[in-house]
C-alpha cells in the first residue's frame, strides 16, 4: 500500500421517487484510507451507516468487498452508479447501495480515472 495522508470527500446521494413516495436526498462522506495500484481501502459514511470497503481489480474487472457486512460483488466502472447500485442492492439495503455507488464515483478521479 502507498503511504500518505488520508483523503476525505463529500458526496450527495439521491434515491429517486417510487410510486407514492418522495425523492430522498442525503449527504455522505468517503475517506480513502489507503491505496495501491490494484486496490484501495475506503471508509464510507451515509445516512446512519459506516462501511469499511476494499475496492480493487482482478482479471475479470473490478470488485468491492465489505467485510463488516459479510458481502462483496463485481463492479462496473467506478463512475457507473446505475450498474454498481443495481449489483450492490442484491447484497445491502437500497440506501446503502446508493451511498456506496456514489462514493465509488466520487473517488474514481482521485484513484486515477481509469484506475479500474
Amino acid at each position: 500500500m502507498m503511504a500518505g495522508r488520508e483523503v476525505c470527500m463529500e458526496l450527495e446521494c439521491t434515491l429517486p421517487e417510487d410510486e407514492g413516495e418522495e425523492e430522498q436526498r442525503w449527504l455522505g462522506e468517503v475517506l480513502v484510507k489507503s491505496r495501491s495500484i490494484y486496490m484501495a481501502e475506503l471508509l464510507i459514511y451515509g445516512r446512519g451507516s459506516r462501511m469499511d470497503a476494499v475496492v480493487g481489480r482482478y482479471g475479470n474487472g473490478q470488485y468491492i468487498c465489505i467485510p463488516d457486512l459479510d458481502t462483496g460483488c463485481p463492479l462496473g466502472r467506478l463512475t457507473d452508479t446505475f450498474w454498481n447500485q443495481e449489483r450492490l442492492s442484491f447484497h445491502v439495503g437500497e440506501v446503502d447501495a446508493v451511498t456506496i455507488a456514489n462514493a465509488l464515483k466520487e473517488v474514481s478521479e482521485y484513484l486515477g480515472g481509469g484506475w479500474v
